[in-house]
């Protein structure tokens, strides 16, 4: 990153209360993801009307976003470095733009190659992508043999002003009006889809005052709404050493648990996940460890089933074949299912761990996962035990 580019950020602008900076780079990390996109390399190298030296076996194509595109060219030997070229400034010139960067990293028998380019927006702004490409001679990824897949690391940051609070957002390229906004209302910087996205075009209550977003000119509006909505609740704080949401639900054994207390005198892992979930399906060996080693010892995990309507017996036959002892709430809702919504869960797999008596938070996923699960458990048992005396 040049230094001109990044005298950029500085470059803001105030519409309507709203202020908003462009971020050249980074903004993947402020965002929290990426949207990805495609790059085919289906042109022929003509469209480019002066190209490289040396180039061996190049493919090339248009990166376009919106109504802009830049050509690219990617030449990957066979017996050498593949290397990407890209049209900076968008005068169809190969030899005058930014070098990129382009690496390849050995995933499995395949290489996977990584690197980042740069693009003219115009207005004086330059803006950084991301780009990645899976190996061409892998047949699970047939189907973008000839493709560069691409995503927007340069974008927005936004200030909203709410009833005399200033939250910060920020977009990945330009601002639509079909963009959903995560603001950030208990400043834990971690997003709620439920409780703290705002969507362009609809009122959103989140201070007292109903507002509306809109984009004109391609600039974000803010201004009060014509009829008022009830306040949306705060997303749920589930933060460690905070005490637990109660909620009364029945298992598939017909069992109702009444959280946390139905748990007294014991330590409780609220695991959310389902059937289809790769990564709860990856932690089960690590559970029934755990299970195994401190159940006798005050250890209990109760289950939350994502699991959409009618997998009732799927659920049943996939919990005898991976011999899962613990109870499980299944309300064949999928991702509606009631105590996930009041959990704010919007990924699995999601774990707590809650104290039965006290009903705090003890840990959550940051140190409920892993092959040290069992030790972990362990370890609180024994704090537990040492507190009661």
């Amino acid at each position: 990153m040049s230094i001109c580019l990044l005298g950029l950020m500085a470059l803001s602008f105030v519409a309507d209360g709203v202020s908003s900076e462009f971020i050249p780079s980074g903004i993947t990390r402020r965002t929290g993801g990426y949207r990805p996109m495609r790059a085919e390399m289906d042109q022929e190298l003509d469209v480019i009307q002066k190209q490289p030296e040396g180039l061996v076996a190049p493919k090339a194509g248009w990166i376009e976003i919106n109504d802009k595109k830049w050509a690219f060219i990617l030449d990957e030997p066979e017996d050498a470095e593949a290397r990407l070229f890209i049209d900076t400034n968008g005068d169809l010139d190969l030899t005058n733009d930014p070098a990129t960067k382009w690496d390849a990293k050995e995933v499995g028998e395949f290489v996977q190659f990584m690197g980042e380019g740069e693009v003219d927006l115009g207005s004086n702004r330059i803006g950084k992508l991301g780009m990645y490409r899976f190996d061409p001679k892998d047949p699970r990824r047939a189907q973008l043999k000839n493709t560069l897949m691409f995503y927007m690391d340069y974008g927005f940051e936004y200030t909203i002003p709410l009833d005399g609070s200033k939250f910060t957002c920020s977009v990945a390229g330009q601002i639509s009006e079909k963009q959903s906004l995560w603001i950030d209302r208990d400043q834990n910087k971690r997003p709620s889809q439920r409780f703290e996205m705002a969507k362009v075009g609809e009122p959103f209550n989140f201070t007292g005052t109903t507002y509306l977003l809109s984009v004109k000119d391609g600039e974000l509006v803010l201004e009060q709404a014509k009829e008022a909505i009830e306040m949306q609740p705060m997303p749920p704080n589930l933060e460690i050493g905070q005490p637990s949401l109660t909620f009364v639900a029945k298992t598939m054994d017909g069992e109702e648990v009444s959280f946390p207390k139905s748990y007294a005198g014991k330590v409780v892992m609220l695991d959310f996940w389902a059937t289809w979930c790769g990564p709860c399906i990856g932690e089960i060996p690590n559970m029934k460890q755990a299970y195994a080693d401190w159940h006798d010892k005050g250890f209990e995990i109760l289950g939350v089933s994502f699991d959409d309507e009618g997998m009732e017996d799927k659920l049943k036959e996939f919990l005898a074949e991976k011999e899962l002892p613990w109870p499980q709430i299944y309300e064949g809702k999928g991702w509606d299912v009631s105590i996930g919504q009041q959990h704010d869960v919007s990924g699995i797999p999601f774990v707590l761990l809650v104290d039965g008596d006290s009903g705090k938070i003890l840990a959550n996923a940051a140190q409920l996962r892993g092959e040290k699960l069992s030790e972990f458990i362990g370890k609180a048992l024994e704090e537990k035990s040492a507190a009661s005396k």
